[in-house]
């Protein structure tokens, strides 16, 4: 009787503990994701802004800096990351995440424009299920640095604020090169996001208005 309930104790004790080692690896890693994943967005934003430039700094630094020179304000149902320049008075830009359907699923992004939003400061795809080296290359800087000074101005019925075309035959300003092989890629980032631009201006010019 004594070996029995020694063996069931033995055995709870054992189950116990490793139950309690997965929980708090399992914590461990799911906080660690949570701070990865809160990098990662605060970088992007901070790159798509130039605050970053071409500096590389580690996980800490961007986190310091997004904190001093970086605020989150809601506008207009949709969340906006203000970006300061250093001393924290001036206003650089503004970034805000874009998003719509891609050939294959969702293609979410964040675009940064300047304080008066007439141009883009940069863009960046961040999460999609293109194609790899087809519709995939929307995330390679050769295809978002091509965003990098484009005008912003309401859209007009018979004119986008951008186009994507054929590598090589754009003539405007506006006129960017396409993904190669990836049409369909293409037509979809040049319609939700110039439809985003558009609405972000809209919401833009409603704030100037109230404010």
């Amino acid at each position: 009787m004594k070996k029995r309930l020694f063996s069931v104790v033995y055995m709870f004790l054992i189950t116990l503990f490793f139950t309690s080692m997965v929980s708090a690896v399992k914590l461990l890693s799911e906080e660690r994701i949570q701070v990865n994943e809160k990098v990662k967005l605060q970088r992007i934003v901070l790159n798509v802004l130039g605050i970053l430039g071409e500096e590389a700094p580690s996980d800490a630094e961007v986190l310091g800096i997004f904190d001093q020179r970086v605020k989150t304000i809601s506008a207009q149902e949709r969340t906006v990351y203000v970006g300061y320049a250093e001393g924290g008075r001036t206003v650089l830009g503004y970034a805000f995440p874009v998003g719509g359907p891609g050939f294959w699923g969702p293609i979410s992004g964040m675009v940064g424009v300047d304080s008066g939003a007439t141009r883009i400061l940069g863009i960046a795809f961040y999460r999609h299920s293109e194609t790899p080296g087809l519709g995939a290359r929307i995330s390679e800087p050769w295809f978002t640095k091509q965003f990098e000074g484009v005008k912003l101005f309401p859209i007009e019925e018979d004119r986008k604020i951008f186009y994507l075309k054929p590598e090589g035959t754009g003539r405007a300003p506006n006129e960017l090169d396409g993904v190669t092989g990836a049409t369909g890629t293409s037509r979809a980032v040049e319609a939700f996001l110039n439809r985003e631009l558009d609405r972000f201006l809209a919401d833009f010019r409603t704030s100037l208005e109230k404010g």
